[in-house]
C-alpha cells in the first residue's frame, strides 16, 4: 500500500554556505495494509522527516513515495497524524476537538452523532464530553488526539512519539490502548518512536535507522503473539529482538566524553 522507493530528502545548507543537508538517503521500504511498523533511530536521523514525507507536509528531493501506486504530493484525509503534543483546541470541548475533522469536511450542521458518541465510547472518554482540555490528564489528552484522528475513518494513521511526554505508567497504558484500538479498527500505523521497547511491543516489523543520513539499517519482523501482554516485556525472544536492535544502534562502546 504504501512505497517509498530509494527517497531522498536534503535541505539548502544554512546562508547559501556549504553543502546541503541530507536527512534522509536512499530509503527503500514497503509496509501493507494494516501493518503497525514502528521507526527507532538516534536524534536527528530522519525519522520525523520520513513521516511527514508520508503526511504529506514535505517532498522528497529525490525519488518516489507511493499510496497504492499514486504519488503522494500533498496531504489527504486517508492519512491522519497524531504528533508527541496533543495540540488540542484549548477553547473547544472533547466532543468538539474529536469531531473538528468532521466539521471541516462536513459542516457543523451534518456531523455524525451516532458516529462521534461511539468514538467517545471507544476511547474511554464517556462521561467527559462537555470538559476542556486543561481539565484532562495527559494521557486523556492523547486520547482525545487520538479520536480526533481516527473520527474521519483514516487508513494510515502516522504517530510522531506520541506517548514521549508521558510518565512511565500512563505511557504504558496509552501503549495497551493503542494496541487495542489498532486491533479493533485496524489502520495501517507508522510510529516513530526513541523507546526500543515501545518498538517492539507494539510492532508487526521494527525499522532501525542509521545516523544522519537517516538510512534503514535493519527492517526487522517481530514474531511475538498478540495480543501483546505487559510481562512480555521480561521474556527471553522479547529481550532478543531488544539486545539486535541494540546492536544495530550502538555498534561499539565509545569512550565518554571527560569534561575538564
Amino acid at each position: 500500500m504504501i512505497e517509498l522507493k530509494n527517497v531522498q530528502k536534503s535541505y539548502p545548507a544554512k546562508r547559501g554556505r556549504g553543502n546541503p543537508l541530507v536527512a534522509v538517503d536512499g530509503v527503500d521500504l514497503t509496509i501493507q495494509d494494516g501493518e503497525f511498523v514502528t521507526v527507532v533511530g538516534p536524534s536527528g536521523c530522519g525519522k520525523t522527516t520520513m513521516l511527514n514525507m508520508l503526511a504529506g507536509f514535505e517532498s522528497a528531493s529525490q525519488g518516489d513515495i507511493l499510496l497504492d501506486g499514486q504519488p503522494v504530493k500533498k496531504p489527504g484525509p486517508e492519512r491522519a497524524v497524531v504528533f508527541q503534543q496533543p495540540s488540542l483546541l484549548p477553547w473547544m470541548t472533547v466532543a468538539e476537538n474529536i469531531a473538528f475533522g468532521l466539521t471541516l469536511r462536513d459542516g457543523p450542521r451534518n456531523i455524525n452523532q451516532d458516529r462521534l458518541a461511539a468514538m467517545v465510547e471507544t476511547m474511554g472518554l464517556k462521561g467527559f464530553e462537555a470538559h476542556k482540555p486543561y481539565e484532562l490528564s495527559g494521557g486523556m489528552q492523547q486520547r482525545v488526539a487520538i479520536a480526533r484522528a481516527l473520527i474521519t475513518d483514516p487508513r494510515i494513521l502516522l504517530m510522531d512519539e506520541p506517548f514521549g511526554a508521558l510518565d512511565a505508567q500512563t505511557r504504558s497504558d496509552m501503549q495497551r490502548f493503542l494496541l487495542s484500538l489498532w486491533k479493533k479498527l485496524k489502520p495501517t500505523v507508522f510510529f516513530v518512536t526513541h523507546d526500543v521497547e515501545e518498538a517492539i511491543l507494539l510492532a508487526d516489523r521494527v525499522l532501525v535507522m542509521t545516523p544522519r543520513p537517516g538510512r534503514v539499517a535493519t527492517d526487522m519482523t517481530i514474531d511475538l503473539p498478540r495480543p501483546r501482554k505487559w510481562d512480555l516485556v521480561l521474556g527471553r525472544e522479547f529481550n532478543e529482538y531488544k539486545r539486535q536492535i541494540l546492536k544495530v544502534l550502538r555498534p561499539e562502546e565509545r569512550e565518554p566524553v571527560r569534561l575538564p
